[in-house]
């Protein structure tokens, strides 16, 4: 006796939530759609304005970690030195 071959069953996500998951993140139901109209009013921004938002963090902030990394070499080789 000769087995069917099996078909396999294929789901496709149409989008639909069973279960609300806002309240896991501690929100109602409320706070959860307004979150959504937030987030949908948000500005779009391009891939240039995107890069050169994070370039300027980094214009900004290198040198405060430059200060910090200059500072730490500073007092370990004044211990170092001391230790010696």
């Amino acid at each position: 006796m000769k087995k069917k071959p099996k078909t396999k069953v294929v789901y496709k996500d149409d989008g639909e939530t069973i279960y609300s998951m806002a309240a896991l993140e501690g929100l109602t139901q409320e706070e959860a759609e307004k979150r959504v109209e937030e987030r949908k009013k948000r500005v779009k921004l391009t891939r240039k304005e995107k890069r050169a938002m994070i370039s300027a963090g980094y214009q900004v902030f290198a040198p405060i970690l430059l200060i910090f990394v200059v500072a730490f070499a500073f007092v370990a080789l004044v211990l170092y030195l001391i230790m010696k």
